[in-house]
């Protein structure tokens, strides 16, 4: 699949990219440390692994995230534990560098979501260098959405790779089965997306087993989740309907809701020929990303732009389509 210029780019780009944004790993793993922001501390789950002490245990599902804890747990063990200066010195040193080893995860993640994502759209999608060039840019912006302190970004990793892989049939139903140890996000999306295929695409078999394949990820998870509750609390969550009216009056939630989603939807709202030429039958695809709006109804509307972005890797590519026409016309 590969060929050899195309490895070398991306290691070279990932080069690029590890100089880039080393400051931003720093940031990350400070504002960590201070609890600038709240976050779910995956750091403390990784201690449990390493410790199986119960005070570092995390509550379900978070708990059950299984393979981007033992992505960090890797790190933990593997990569060195940078001390930074005018921390809390009652941190203890396994918590500090539990924290490190999640930071750089979410570093490396960031790296590699960029690099893959160039390389699926010329590769894969046969998109022309510099609208690519055009999309990464854009995803760094969209990425933003996403929370660099647990494991959002790696669940938008598996899920382009899933993408990626769409053309190997193998890979990809592995890889579906498999993202119950991920998230629920993932077969929730590949779900929606599949089915939506099985009737607007005529290779109807493959995403008829794509879509059972999610289907299968989601009983493993139920059975993930009753496994789990013998070791681990279930977080409590609140379902509230009303509170997602809020994105069309609360400022906040109309800059933290509305319009992220506004964005993902506007690629479908501005269909044209061009772009259907290119992403034909794609269009009812705007469901996959306004469904997740039902897991605001559980993360509260203000989270509810992580949710959205997440599907990002379907709908950057028609997005950046046609700011590429609009570029081309103002040319």
């Amino acid at each position: 699949m590969f060929q050899k210029k195309t490895i070398i780019i991306g290691l070279i780009l990932s080069l690029v990219f590890i100089i880039m944004f080393f400051r931003e790993y720093l940031y990350t793993y400070r504002m960590m440390l201070e609890n600038f922001v709240p976050y779910d501390f995956y750091q403390n789950q990784v201690l449990y692994f390493a410790t199986l002490k119960d005070e570092y245990k995390l509550t379900l599902p978070s708990a059950v995230r299984l393979l981007p804890i033992f992505f960090y747990f890797a790190l933990y063990k593997i990569s060195p534990c940078l001390k930074l200066t005018k921390i809390d010195q009652n941190l203890s040193q396994e918590y500090i560098c539990a924290t490190n080893a999640v930071a750089i995860g979410n570093y490396l993640l960031l790296i590699l979501i960029l690099v893959i994502f160039l390389i699926y759209q010329i590769k894969i999608l046969k998109r022309p260098r510099d609208e690519a060039i055009l999309s990464l840019i854009l995803c760094y912006a969209v990425i933003k959405y996403l929370d660099h302190f647990t494991i959002d970004r790696f669940v938008v990793f598996y899920l382009i790779l899933i993408l990626f892989f769409l053309n190997n049939f193998k890979i990809s139903i592995i890889l579906i089965l498999f993202s119950f140890l991920v998230s629920e996000k993932i077969f929730f999306i590949t779900g929606i997306l599949f089915f939506l295929r099985f009737f607007s695409y005529d290779n109807k078999k493959k995403y008829l087993l794509l879509f059972i394949s999610s289907i299968f990820a989601c009983i493993f998870y139920l059975l993930l989740i009753e496994f789990g509750k013998n070791y681990f609390d279930f977080f409590e969550f609140d379902f509230d309907i009303l509170q997602m009216f809020k994105m069309f009056y609360n400022k906040s939630a109309i800059s933290g809701s509305l319009l992220p989603l506004l964005v993902a939807l506007s690629p479908y709202f501005f269909w044209n020929d061009e772009i259907n030429t290119n992403f034909r039958n794609q269009r009812i695809e705007f469901l996959v990303p306004l469904s997740l709006v039902i897991f605001g109804f559980l993360g509260g509307v203000e989270n509810t732009a992580r949710y959205v972005t997440h599907s990002f890797p379907i709908w950057l590519p028609i997005l950046t389509n046609r700011l590429n026409q609009i570029i081309r016309l103002i040319k």
